[in-house]
Order: C-alpha cells, then structure tokens, then sequence
C-alpha cells in the first residue's frame, strides 16, 4: 500500500506533486504547496496535509473548500469517503415541466446559486447548485439567471430542430417556450401596487 503523504519525506512529497497532472483552475494549489515544503513551513503544509491522504484528495479538497468561502462556508467537513461537498441546498425549483427546472441554491451568507435542469426532446441536461456556480446576491436576478439560462437552451434547440427532430423536438420547444414567457412575466414583470 502506498504511503499516505503526511507520512512522506519531503522528496518524496514533491515529487508526488510534480507526477500530479494538475488542471489549470488546480495549478496554484499545487504550487502552493510546493513553496511550503521548499520553505519549511510547517503551518502551510499542515494546512494542505489537513484536506486528505493523497495529492489528488488534498488539491480537490483544497479547491472546493476555498471556493466555499466565497459563498460564507468557513467549516472543513468532510464526508464519509474524505472528501468535502461542494453542493448547496435548494431553496426552490421553478418548474416548467418535469424536465425544465430552475434550480435555486443557497448559501450560508445569503448568497445564491442558480441551475437548469432541460430537455427538448431525448436531449438535455443539467446540474445541481455548487460552490462552482457565479455567486448572485439577489433573488430575482437569480430567477432572471435561470430564466435566461433556459431561454438559452431553448433558442439552441429551436435552431437545431430543424436538422434533428429527436433530440430538438418543435412541438415541445414551442411549448416550453410559451410557458417560459409566463414564467418570465410572472417572476419578472413589473407589479401594479394596489392603493386600496
């Protein structure tokens, strides 16, 4: 079994992180933690050898964390596998259908993140609210985000189904798109305030 890297020497340290193949959002982790050790510093590398057993483990675990700070998450909790969840709670879903969803997070600090869930015949996607998403700080430009979001996919798949009508089905992008107009009007539009 192979060492667990707070029981490596140093060497055998930094050459696990110059073996790692970091990604570009990754790179600064990784040299950060190089300058630690070639500095000695025994608090910085205490501090990356806190977030798990192996190089991998530690960069990711390292990235979500630090990403989780922007949304006011200042805990280290870790699951039952060592790894820390980038996921934020859903405080609503905005439904077109059971497939068309705008998905609201958030965080500790108030802070939202916004998701779609679509499909427009066999294609679609979609995603959970995370630390990765942009940071919103009001609600209803949330709801415009997810909106435009959706507009998006829907004005992709309109251009597209004409080419592919499995997966860009008309008939259903008119729908959807029909029903996100009163969507918009209803979350978006201006309301006339009632003096009596």
């Amino acid at each position: 079994m192979d060492k667990i890297i707070s029981q490596m020497t140093k060497e055998e340290k930094l050459q696990a992180l110059a073996d790692y193949h970091a990604c570009k959002r990754e790179r600064h982790i990784i040299l950060r933690y190089i300058q630690a050790l070639r500095r000695e510093d025994a608090e910085q590398t205490a501090y990356f050898e806190s977030f798990g057993e192996s190089v991998h483990q530690i960069v990711l675990n390292v990235n979500t964390y630090e990403r989780r700070l922007v949304f006011g998450y200042v805990d280290k909790q870790f699951n039952e596998y060592g790894w820390i969840n980038g996921m934020l709670p859903i405080v609503e879903e905005i439904r077109l259908d059971t497939s068309n969803v705008i998905h609201i997070g958030q965080s500790v600090n108030g802070t939202y993140a916004v998701t779609v869930s679509w499909c427009t015949g066999t294609a679609g996607g979609g995603s959970h609210p995370s630390v990765w998403d942009e940071p919103i700080s009001d609600y209803k430009e949330a709801v415009r985000t997810g909106i435009h979001r959706l507009e998006g996919h829907y004005t992709y798949a309109e251009r597209h189904s004409l080419t592919d009508k499995g997966n860009y089905n008309p008939k259903y992008i008119r729908k959807l798109k029909a029903g996100l107009r009163e969507l918009k009007l209803r979350y978006t539009a201006p309301q006339q305030l009632s003096l009596f």
